[in-house]
Order: structure tokens, then C-alpha cells, then sequence
């Protein structure tokens, strides 16, 4: 996300995160297991003309439901505290997209916990997971290391993709993420 966009949507995150009365809660229409999430209002003229370019051009180039004007639907912000996690889910709409603003910890230290050590599946370990049927019928688990240095990069995807967000424990500031849909 170009710092144009980045700045002023992390401006209205940290407003949010300091007094966030008045602020619609999306609790009850997401699937995540996080106490602060948030509709984003302040900053949609920076990022929704990117959003809109960014899916034209999925579409173009994945020709995915190339015929339809898509528009951003919904946008909001995920602050995520440790042991918080988005159970397995997928969602409305044609497509969905999640930007990382901020983490808090290094993706090394989260897979050196005793707990991953131990765990034939520590690459998983505060990661962000698609999860598909291969050709053959096999799971694929695409795993993302999300870490410190991930700030501002950001992925469209078909809004049916079952993805997961796993839970970070090595710290105790919020991993914040923008997440939202096209139509």
C-alpha cells in the first residue's frame, strides 16, 4: 500500500485504538475470535480508489468475473491482541482482500516457542493460511509467514477462499490488518 494510503488510514486506526466511541464494532457480521474490530469510515476516500484499481486488475488478469463492476462493499480493521485468532472462513461478495498495517513480533520467535518446537505444524505458527482441494482432492494449506516487516502489503482474493488467521503469542502489541469485499 503506497504511504499516501498507508499514513492516513493507520492515522484513523490509532484514533480508533485510543477512543473508539461512536466507532461501529463489526463483531457480530465477521468470524473472527477478536474483541476490537472496527468499520473503517475516515479514510475510505484514500484507500477505496485503490481497492477498486486493485480488483479491475485481478480481474484482468485472473479473468475473473471480468464482466462485473466490483465496488468496495466493506472495509474494516482487525486489532488483534495475542491468543486472538479468525477461525477457518471465507467471505461475501466476489472479492475479498486483507493488508497487513502493523505486527508485532518476528514470525522466528513465534515457531521457537516450546509449544511450536514440539508441533509437527510450526510453520503454522501465527501465520495466515488459504486452505484449498489440490487437483487431486489433497488440502493445501498456502501459509504466509506474516511478520514484523509485512506493514503494508496486501492480498485480493476470491471472497469464497477458505483462509485462517492463526493466533501470535511473543508479544503483546496488536497485529493490525485492514480486511474487506468487493461486489
Amino acid at each position: 500500500i503506497p504511504q499516501e494510503i498507508y499514513q492516513p488510514v493507520m492515522q484513523e486506526i490509532k484514533e480508533i485504538e485510543k477512543d473508539d466511541r461512536g466507532i461501529y464494532k463489526m463483531n457480530r457480521t465477521l468470524a473472527g475470535q477478536i474483541e476490537r474490530e472496527y468499520q473503517l469510515n475516515k479514510s475510505k476516500s484514500y484507500i477505496i480508489p485503490y481497492l477498486t484499481e486493485m480488483g479491475r486488475e485481478y480481474q484482468k488478469h485472473w479473468n475473473w468475473h471480468p464482466d462485473e463492476d466490483l465496488k468496495v462493499d466493506s472495509l474494516w480493521v482487525n486489532l488483534q491482541k495475542k491468543t486472538e485468532y479468525n477461525p477457518l472462513h471465507n467471505h461475501q461478495g466476489v472479492l475479498s482482500y486483507v493488508a497487513w498495517l502493523d505486527i508485532p513480533y518476528k514470525h522466528e520467535d513465534e515457531i521457537n516457542l516450546k509449544k511450536s518446537r514440539e508441533s509437527r505444524t510450526k510453520e503454522f505458527s501465527a501465520s495466515f493460511q488459504f486452505i484449498y482441494s489440490s487437483i487431486v482432492g489433497g488440502i493445501v494449506n498456502e501459509v504466509y509467514n506474516v511478520e514484523n516487516g509485512w506493514e503494508g502489503r496486501i492480498l485480493m482474493f476470491p471472497s469464497e477462499l477458505l483462509h485462517v488467521v492463526y493466533p501470535f503469542y511473543t508479544s503483546d502489541g496488536y497485529r493490525i490488518s485492514i480486511a474487506g469485499n468487493l461486489s
